[in-house]
């Protein structure tokens, strides 16, 4: 399906596919109201483990040559081991990633600089998930809680309550929840 031939985001695309999904994702950047479907939610989280599944190759290839240099690990600074007597731990975390190969330091930036760019699309790609499986996107907030991430998880995966029905009565309920 083209482009022009997709609902608006916000409104469910049950026959989304695997590479519309990606373009949907990122123009639904801050569209909270109406839903999601599962294809979309789904085909989207799959392009996530892949490209971080590729980051993360990036980064072990960097780390396999970190651990095989004959020469060993570089000597820890003084401050780091002081930290580790007093449990501060961002010493030590800069220490880790300063000995990391270039390219492992570039794979693990680039990657928290996805995940910061890509935290609120997801939100609202949830909370739309949640709208279309009938729940309230206020949901997603049970992720903040242990284990909540698995209750959200068996509601992300619910079928469409709304499957092939008008959307008048989805964006009003959008409206008042969430």
């Amino acid at each position: 399906m083209t482009l022009s031939a997709q609902p608006p985001i916000g409104t469910p695309w049950h026959e989304a596919n695997f590479v519309a999904s990606f373009g949907r994702f990122w123009r639904g950047y801050v569209t909270f109201r109406g839903g999601a479907s599962r294809a979309e939610f789904w085909f989207w989280t799959l392009w996530w483990v892949l490209i971080a599944f590729a980051i993360n190759i990036v980064f072990l290839i960097g780390a396999v040559a970190l651990f095989t240099d004959p020469t060993g690990f570089p000597e820890a600074p003084p401050d780091v081991d002081q930290a580790l007597e007093t449990f501060n731990p961002v010493p030590v975390w800069g220490y880790l990633f300063s000995i990391l190969p270039p390219v492992s330091q570039i794979a693990v930036g680039g990657f928290a600089l996805l995940a910061l760019v890509a935290v609120l699309p997801w939100l609202t790609v949830s909370v739309r998930r949640l709208h279309d499986a009938g729940w309230s996107g206020w949901w997603v907030l049970l992720v903040l809680v242990p284990f909540g991430y698995v209750a959200v998880g068996v509601l992300l995966a619910l079928p469409s309550s709304r499957h092939g029905l008008p959307l008048t009565n989805l964006t009003e309920q959008s409206n008042r929840s969430f």
